[in-house]
Protein backbone atom coordinates (compact mmCIF):
# COMPACT_ATOMS: atom_id res chain seq x y z
CA UNK A 1 0.00 0.00 0.00
CA UNK A 2 1.56 3.30 -0.45
CA UNK A 3 0.16 6.89 1.00
CA UNK A 4 0.01 9.88 -0.90
CA UNK A 5 0.13 13.38 0.24
CA UNK A 6 -1.72 16.03 -0.94
CA UNK A 7 -2.35 19.93 -0.66
CA UNK A 8 -5.72 20.12 1.19
CA UNK A 9 -5.93 23.77 -1.03
CA UNK A 10 -4.93 23.13 -4.57
CA UNK A 11 -4.85 19.08 -4.36
CA UNK A 12 -1.21 19.18 -5.64
CA UNK A 13 0.34 15.69 -4.57
CA UNK A 14 3.66 16.66 -2.17
CA UNK A 15 4.68 13.04 -1.54
CA UNK A 16 4.28 9.41 -1.95
CA UNK A 17 4.87 7.28 1.12
CA UNK A 18 5.34 3.23 1.23
CA UNK A 19 5.37 3.50 5.15
CA UNK A 20 3.15 5.95 7.20
CA UNK A 21 5.92 9.01 8.32
CA UNK A 22 5.77 11.55 11.10
CA UNK A 23 4.08 14.17 9.38
CA UNK A 24 6.68 16.50 10.69
CA UNK A 25 9.17 14.32 8.83
CA UNK A 26 7.49 15.01 5.31
CA UNK A 27 6.71 18.78 5.99
CA UNK A 28 10.38 19.34 6.99
CA UNK A 29 11.57 19.19 3.41
CA UNK A 30 9.08 22.17 2.22
CA UNK A 31 9.37 23.97 5.22
CA UNK A 32 5.82 23.40 6.27
CA UNK A 33 4.43 24.64 3.29
CA UNK A 34 2.60 23.13 0.45
CA UNK A 35 5.46 23.45 -2.66
CA UNK A 36 2.70 24.48 -4.92
CA UNK A 37 0.50 26.81 -3.63
CA UNK A 38 2.60 27.88 -0.12
CA UNK A 39 -0.55 27.11 1.82
CA UNK A 40 0.67 26.30 5.41
CA UNK A 41 0.91 22.63 6.16
CA UNK A 42 -0.17 21.69 9.99
CA UNK A 43 0.58 18.69 11.96
CA UNK A 44 -2.80 19.16 14.10
CA UNK A 45 -5.20 20.01 10.93
CA UNK A 46 -5.04 17.56 8.21
CA UNK A 47 -7.28 14.39 6.81
CA UNK A 48 -6.85 11.04 6.14
CA UNK A 49 -8.13 9.03 3.11
CA UNK A 50 -6.80 5.70 2.30
CA UNK A 51 -7.44 3.55 -0.58
CA UNK A 52 -6.57 0.06 -1.41
CA UNK A 53 -4.88 -0.27 -4.55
Amino acid sequence: MSVDVTCGKCGEKITSMKMLKPLKDVMNPYSGKCPSCGQALSTSEFSLDVQEN
